[in-house]
């Protein structure tokens, strides 16, 4: 009497064992609508005021307004050989600014800072900057290609954190919201 229901349970166990595997990772989305940004603004908590995106591999920067100032967050899509072979989304928090500044010609262009408690500005800041890169091609006629990045570098000097990181996107690929 006892075998078969053992029998049962074991085949119930490895089948559910089978199909506890990861889900694969969602495919990434264009950012080229403003759908996109809507879309990460109800996924994140708070306003997103710049979102900069890399369409390839779904990689993205954001800045978020919080209650209390503005937050820079940077996600990566991870592999990780240990977890059944998945890749998910790690978002990293790379700084937490009391006040931003946002240019009146493009909103995209931003820099932030961390005002400490006594009144003096921290040691970490954020700021990004439009950079029109030129470059002409050779072994042809003269032709001259130019293409428009974000650059956007993030200074954290707080003990053990790392002090400088920067990050590169096509102008395109971002949108201030």
């Amino acid at each position: 009497m006892r075998t078969p229901w053992r029998i049962s349970s074991f085949c119930f166990v490895s089948l559910a064992l089978l199909g506890a595997g990861c889900e694969p990772a969602p495919s990434p989305v264009s950012s080229e609508s403003g759908a996109v940004l809507e879309q990460k603004k109800d996924r994140a908590v708070g306003d997103v005021k710049l979102f900069c995106e890399i369409p390839q591999d779904g990689s993205y920067f954001e800045l978020k307004q919080t209650a209390t100032g503005y937050e820079g967050v940077v996600a990566t899509q991870v592999y990780d050989p240990w977890d059944c072979r998945c890749i998910y989304l790690k978002r990293e928090v790379v700084g937490q600014y009391t006040s931003c500044q946002f240019a009146p010609s493009d909103p995209r262009i931003v820099s932030c800072w961390r005002r400490e408690p006594n009144g003096t500005i921290g040691k970490m800041g954020m700021f990004s900057t439009k950079v029109t890169r030129q470059s002409l091609v050779i072994g042809g006629p003269t032709q001259e290609v130019s293409d428009q990045l974000l650059d956007i570098g993030v200074v954290n000097q707080d003990p053990g954190q790392t002090s400088r990181r920067d990050f590169s996107y096509a102008l395109d690929d971002c949108t201030a919201g």
